[in-house]
């Protein structure tokens, strides 16, 4: 390992696999099941099984089943551990490199539906790559202190801010018209303290 590569802290988000392995786990078997049987139905003409007979059905089941492989290692490819290095002021996002400064935008995000399920902070550019982090599972924060201060100095660096309304440019609705989105001392807060199910965004 080089000297520049030893500034680099991976943030190794373990609740958070686990959560998304927890879904998963239910999401997609229901998903193929569910799929599967859309084999014996048709909005309009006669069903696939109609037209196949018997056969459609499993060629239906191995065409929902890699639909559901497929987003699995999507999802997988999209939550990538990221890293940080605190001395450089740089954020590594799936191979790719940016100043904390260049960190714009973040927003939180439920793990489901609703929030009760979890809640994730969304993070990174608004027109870039981004990160997530778990910062509750079901009602229980996740974030040891490690981790936390870790991600506080990439908050604490950024140029996180809301997006603006054409009809508000001053941003005095902002956490109305784009519900969920955070400013910096909002990401900054839901780090030290993530908001219990259905409690609202700073």
């Amino acid at each position: 390992m080089s000297d520049a590569d030893a500034t680099w802290v991976e943030f190794a988000d373990a609740p958070k696999q686990q959560a998304f392995l927890r879904v998963m786990r239910t999401a997609l078997p229901v998903a193929v099941l569910l799929g599967t049987a859309t084999a014996f139905f048709s909005k309009s003409g006669d069903s696939p099984v109609e037209l196949f007979g018997p056969i459609a059905v499993p060629i239906w089941f191995v065409g929902w089943s890699t639909v559901a492989a497929i987003t699995w290692n999507v999802v997988l490819r999209l939550s990538r551990p990221f890293a940080v290095d605190v001395a450089g002021r740089r954020l590594r996002i799936r191979g790719r490199v940016v100043a904390f400064e260049q960190v714009d935008s973040a927003e939180l995000v439920p793990l489901q539906n609703d929030d009760r399920s979890g809640l994730l902070l969304k993070f990174g550019q608004a027109k870039g790559r981004t990160a997530t982090v778990l910062l509750r599972d079901r009602a229980e924060p996740v974030l040891d202190d490690e981790r936390r201060e870790l991600l506080l100095a990439v908050v604490r660096g950024s140029s996180i801010a809301r997006p603006v309304s054409p009809h508000d440019p001053t941003g005095a609705f902002g956490r109305y018209n784009f519900p969920g989105t955070l400013d910096k001392a909002g990401a900054e807060q839901v780090v030290l303290r993530p908001p219990t199910p259905g409690e609202p965004a700073p």
